[in-house]
């Protein structure tokens, strides 16, 4: 029996193992031939045992041979992999699909892998075909003598996230300090949004209240989870009220005629607008405007009130200033700060 039919030999009899037949006539180093494994996960789904609709995997290494064409069980003998037997020392591309009992590819990974003479492990992560996902974690700013705190010493009760200005969901404060973090659902590859509130007790000892808030953006690739890790900045609030003078008498909004609101918030330090040049709108008698995620410090507050598409009240010219403190929240039943608008 020549070489070659005695690697197949070995091959078919070797139970719970796929194998390349190597024939010798490949290119790279032919000296040592060695065994590569490879372990698979399923993203946020987890192992075989989580996706029962994964029929078998099957496995592409082009320029390679592989035994049964390479389609495999998901799981052999308890262990959710297969073992390739006798690669030349060189590096390989692969693609793992994971294909359900209609012959669809359900699940995806590629990537590439290098032997040098020994065993190989190689761990890849399969994800809904054209998806991904990522790791998040994250980390509070300094309080009292502790430097990073743990969720419970930022006294953080519960934390609530939204990805691409989606629907809010709950999530696990304390499952973003530890490890990788949390796992996003799976996404589409690109560029995405986040933002996380941190709830807990405010300053009058009311729970449920914004403490820290975090903006921003992390970019997935398919194939290939990331990881990313974001810290969060403490959080105060703002109520606000508008009355409006025309000159010699005070007026509501039915007097005046003004139907729409505008208000902005000028941040001091930085000289920028909290609600960009267009400002936030309120019907006229939706007072008060109120923002629960601002961060320390001092705002002008610019307030617009139009008669149509006129503006015909404004504090523009004489803004209000507004300190806002750490964990000092603010309500809609709060005592509001009141804004005189000024007819023009």
């Amino acid at each position: 029996m020549n070489a070659r039919l005695l690697a197949a030999f070995l091959c078919l009899t070797t139970l719970g193992t796929g194998c390349i037949i190597i024939d010798g006539d490949g290119g790279g180093d032919t000296g040592t031939l060695s065994d590569v494994t490879f372990l698979w996960t399923f993203g946020a789904d987890g192992r075989c045992v989580d996706v029962p609709n994964v029929k078998s995997i099957r496995l592409t290494i082009p320029g390679e041979t592989l035994d049964s064409n390479g389609n495999y069980a998901c799981n052999t003998a308890g262990v959710d992999g297969i073992t390739l037997r006798r690669f030349r020392n060189g590096t390989y591309n692969y693609t793992l699909n994971a294909i359900d009992a209609y012959n669809q590819v359900v699940y995806t990974t590629s990537g590439s892998f290098t032997v040098s003479g020994v065993s190989k492990q190689v761990r890849v992560d399969l994800t809904p075909d054209g998806k991904t996902y990522a790791y998040v974690s994250w980390y509070f700013p300094a309080k009292g003598s502790f430097s990073r705190p743990t969720c419970s010493q930022a006294n953080v009760t519960s934390m609530k996230a939204s990805i691409d200005n989606g629907e809010w969901v709950t999530v696990d404060c304390t499952e973003g300090q530890t490890g990788m973090g949390i796992t996003t659902p799976y996404l589409s590859p690109g560029q995405h949004s986040l933002q996380l509130v941190a709830y807990g007790y405010d300053s009058l000892g009311r729970n449920n209240m914004p403490l820290y808030n975090l903006y921003g953006t992390f970019t997935t690739q398919r194939g290939e989870p990331v990881s990313t890790q974001f810290g969060f900045f403490a959080v105060g609030g703002i109520s606000v009220r508008w009355d409006f003078w025309d000159g010699s008498n005070y007026r509501d909004c039915a007097q005046t005629g003004v139907t729409q609101v505008v208000w902005n918030l000028l941040d001091v330090s930085t000289n920028t607008l909290v609600f960009g040049d267009a400002g936030e709108s309120f019907t006229c008698g939706a007072a008060p405007a109120v923002n629960q995620f601002l961060k320390p410090g001092d705002y002008k507050v610019f307030i617009r009130g139009y008669v149509g598409s006129t503006k015909s009240y404004t504090n523009e010219a004489s803004p209000t200033v507004y300190t806002v403190k750490a964990f000092e929240q603010k309500t809609r039943t709060d005592a509001s700060t009141t804004v005189v608008l000024n007819k023009l």
